[in-house]
């Protein structure tokens, strides 16, 4: 059985967006360019979400 991630619209965009910004078309990139851009996705909405909870001291 495969393990299968349903992905928000609000992180696609965000994949999406990280694919563009590194010069990448996101219908033409390869599954390991994808995953990668996930991860990139990922790991700085949680830096952003995490100076925000700093900010609010």
């Amino acid at each position: 059985m495969a393990n299968v991630i349903i992905k928000s619209s609000e992180r696609q965009k965000m994949t999406n967006k990280v694919l563009k910004d590194f010069g990448h078309n996101s219908s033409s990139a390869d599954k390991q360019t994808r995953e990668y851009a996930e991860c990139v996705a990922q790991k700085s909405h949680e830096a952003i979400k995490r100076a925000e909870g700093l900010r609010k001291w």
